[in-house]
């Protein structure tokens, strides 16, 4: 199974509008972001984010099969409908805790998080990998992540839980004992005024060298 991040900022993409900070100035392609959604396979997307329709022109993507829906933020539906107008007949999926199925030979099992007193919202497994991209508490979800071998986990905010987000800081310090995950991937990154090569020393500074951050186009295999 191969993973492709189309998207990795929070709910604004990078670099911001008029901001002068060496993150949204900075000249390294990994600090452009968009925002957040992963593909499977080539066929299956993991939320459709506002950027979705430049995200697969710029992966040259035409034949999905399925979208499955984690929550209904702008940032993670917002490009749901320009979607559709291109494909009528494709699969959505509004994941809820409980449900467990397979999509083209993947796994899919969907399990609540505390991320909004709003929305209801899913963290998926995906095989071996737990897919977490917003929460505040990882308590309902620590569970799956000790039965995981990869996780990509909420990046939106560094040194301080704001927002329904959980801090970087917090989650490396819930995270690192658990030795079954051998590596750990930050998604819906925030705007930290930090580039991603300071931001990597400091999550591996805080953790070790299992954590990084995600970037648009990063693929990995699973």
């Amino acid at each position: 199974m191969i993973i492709k991040f189309l998207g990795t900022s929070s709910e604004k993409s990078i670099p911001r509008l008029g901001c002068n900070c060496i993150q949204c100035q900075s000249k390294d392609k990994k600090d452009r972001r968009l925002r957040s959604s992963i593909l499977i396979d080539k066929k299956i997307l993991i939320d459709t984010a506002p950027d979705i329709l430049k995200q697969l022109r710029t992966s040259q993507i035409r034949n999905l099969d399925s979208a499955i829906i984690t929550h209904e933020h702008e940032d993670h539906i917002g490009g749901l409908k320009h979607l559709l107008k291109l494909n009528r007949n494709l699969r959505i999926i509004r994941i809820k805790p409980g449900q467990h199925f397979k999509l083209l030979s993947v796994d899919f099992f969907g399990f609540k998080v505390e991320h909004s007193k709003i929305l209801l919202t899913c963290g998926l497994i995906i095989n071996n990998l737990a897919y977490i991209p917003d929460f505040l508490s990882l308590n309902p979800a620590i569970k799956y992540l000790k039965e995981s071998q990869i996780a990509v986990l909420d990046g939106s905010m560094l040194s301080r839980s704001f927002g329904g987000h959980l801090s970087i800081n917090e989650i490396i310090a819930e995270v690192l004992p658990l030795k079954n995950l051998k590596k750990i991937y930050f998604t819906h990154n925030g705007h930290t005024r930090k580039t991603y090569q300071e931001m990597i020393k400091i999550v591996q500074k805080l953790g070790d060298k299992r954590f990084s951050l995600a970037y648009d186009g990063l693929k990995i295999e699973v």
